[in-house]
């Protein structure tokens, strides 16, 4: 099976007032790639969302494997083979699902830029447009948390929250560790007083809106 629904794991909401201070509804984001460069060809070869309420309460978590049409790029890095991918929808066959999870949320990921591109890029070429309107970078807003660590990649965000990693660049749990460093980051952030580093993005027309957000990165 390419597509996993699971049942929302048990956690405490957000203390009321961080909540309140930040009040929005987000999608927690992860995508694994061919490559670097949407505009060169590379595609997604899985992606996976979790979904928050304004408590910081996950309300549903969905992934699934996607075939790029092409070659899936470094295994050695996401270990995705050619393999795993058989029987694995097309993108465009799950655009529709992805944004219907997407819409009205904070688009949410680490290193937010990189995903962003890519969910665009892919969206463009499945004809669905992207109803989001805020993105949320957790690297961005670890710098600006000042946090006393050597480098902000997730692995040392995670180790430093005390959130274990079993499957390093795999989206499902990249997005599961995420959700946990998001959660502390927010109660973080309202302790110090820390605007969350919000981009506004333009829900447009597919290819206006495509361009739109490229450029302002």
């Amino acid at each position: 099976m390419t597509t996993r629904l699971t049942a929302p794991p048990a956690a405490a909401p957000l203390p009321r007032a961080v909540a309140w201070r930040y009040r929005h509804r987000y999608a927690v984001l992860d995508v694994e790639t061919t490559g670097l460069r949407p505009e060169a060809g590379d595609r997604i070869v899985q992606v996976a969302v979790t979904l928050l309420d304004a408590r910081g309460v996950v309300e549903e978590s969905w992934s699934t494997l996607v075939d790029p049409l092409r070659d899936p790029g470094p295994t050695d890095l996401h270990g995705i083979t050619a393999e795993h991918l058989l029987g694995a929808p097309t993108f465009d066959q799950v655009a529709p699902r992805l944004a219907r999870l997407l819409a009205g949320r904070v688009f949410v990921a680490h290193n937010a830029k990189f995903d962003w591109k890519f969910i665009a890029a892919e969206m463009q070429a499945a004809g669905v447009r992207l109803p989001v309107r805020q993105r949320l970078c957790t690297w961005k807003l670890a710098k600006r948390l000042e946090l006393p660590l050597e480098n902000l990649r997730l692995a040392t965000l995670a180790a430093h929250w005390g959130v274990a990693q079993v499957r390093p660049h795999d989206a499902a749990d990249d997005t599961r560790v995420l959700v946990e460093v998001l959660r502390e980051q927010l109660t973080l952030a309202h302790r110090s007083r820390v605007e969350l580093p919000l981009v506004r993005v333009a829900p447009r027309g597919v290819r206006a809106w495509l361009q739109w957000t490229l450029r302002r990165g």
